[in-house]
């Protein structure tokens, strides 16, 4: 009887613990303004693990997914995702006193992730300035101890860089696949939701896509009143005017649409703008194919192309050069 109660007891146990389930995402998930992003599943994860709080606090509802990172942001979001404790006594660096990664940076300069920005002096974190994609490589490398290169010359783009040992050693342990073939791109910035796909991918994190975001209706009030007999004025005269077409800015980077997804009415224009500094294209399409609707030919940096949208649907499209470079147009009747 005894033996008997304890298993019994022991499949309870299991029982409980089995049945205790992750806590769903809500409609739209933790941020607002990423719902329908490229990387939101993976952007949930790292905010799962406590990587990433947001671009606006206090709220930090927002996670500013197309907002290129800066050193002091990278020194918070390694901090976290490494566990770094210690700071080797603090003020490592003399332009970081009292900002708000002073303390990551000291963590990451410890642990010898970062070695400064004004060689052979290093005693500047510069957390102001954006993270290349080879400079992400080398941060990602150190904290991660990466030590196979995969052979080397994995890119044709970055042959000579400062960074290239260390961009074979990040493709090589699969956390990077480029941004376009044979391309690494390393002179371009990382966005913020770039940066939770690396993290996810380095710490072997599986991206969580939550269910789409729900929209509120509110239906009108109907009310109901005792009829009159009343003489009405005769009709007016006056003409209802529309809204007059806008257009729209869609920036091209380095390897974003800003903003990715954008809605629009009928007869509204959009002008896709390069702002980068490579050529990029505005395709309409599910990357790599395009549908044929719209093709805005190589934009050098500094050019732009415009289209009216004249019946309303959702068009996706994609730049032809860069992978993972899409965005999306929504059209309001």
């Amino acid at each position: 009887m005894g033996n008997g109660r304890v298993a019994a007891g022991l499949v309870l146990v299991v029982v409980a613990i089995s049945s205790v389930a992750v806590a769903a995402l809500p409609p739209g998930g933790t941020f607002v303004d990423d719902n329908g992003h490229a990387f939101e599943g993976e952007i949930e994860a790292i905010a799962a693990e406590g990587i990433t709080k947001g671009c606006n606090p206090p709220a930090n509802n927002k996670f500013c997914p197309d907002d290129d990172v800066t050193r002091g942001e990278m020194a918070l979001f390694l901090e976290r995702a490494m566990g770094y404790t210690d700071n080797g006594g603090g003020n490592l660096f003399t332009d970081d006193d009292g900002l708000f990664y002073e303390d990551a940076a000291d963590k990451l300069g410890t642990a010898t992730v970062t070695l400064g920005c004004n060689p052979p002096a290093n005693d500047h974190f510069c957390g102001d300035a954006k993270v290349t994609r080879g400079q992400m490589a080398a941060f990602l490398v150190r904290a991660k101890g990466y030590i196979n290169n995969g052979g080397g010359n994995l890119f044709t783009d970055d042959n000579g860089s400062i960074f290239e040992d260390h961009i074979d050693k990040l493709a090589t342990a699969g956390v990077t696949k480029g941004c376009g073939p044979d391309l690494y791109c390393p002179d371009g910035f990382v966005t913020r939701g770039q940066m939770a796909a690396f993290l996810t991918r380095a710490l072997g994190l599986t991206p969580d896509v939550p269910p789409p975001a729900t929209t509120t209706t509110t239906k009108p009030t109907t009310t109901t009143t005792t009829a009159v007999t009343t003489t009405m004025p005769p009709p007016s005269t006056s003409t209802t005017t529309t809204a007059a077409p806008k257009t729209y800015v869609v920036t091209m980077g380095e390897y974003f649409f800003t903003p990715m997804n954008i809605v629009i009415s009928v007869g509204d224009k959009i002008r896709w703008r390069n702002d980068g500094t490579e050529p990029h294209t505005s395709t309409s399409g599910n990357q790599p194919i395009s549908s044929g609707t719209w093709d805005s030919s190589l934009l050098f940096p500094g050019e732009s192309y415009t289209r009216t949208f004249d019946s309303a649907g959702s068009f996706s499209y994609f730049c032809l050069l860069h992978t993972g470079q899409t965005g999306n147009v929504t059209v309001n009747p």
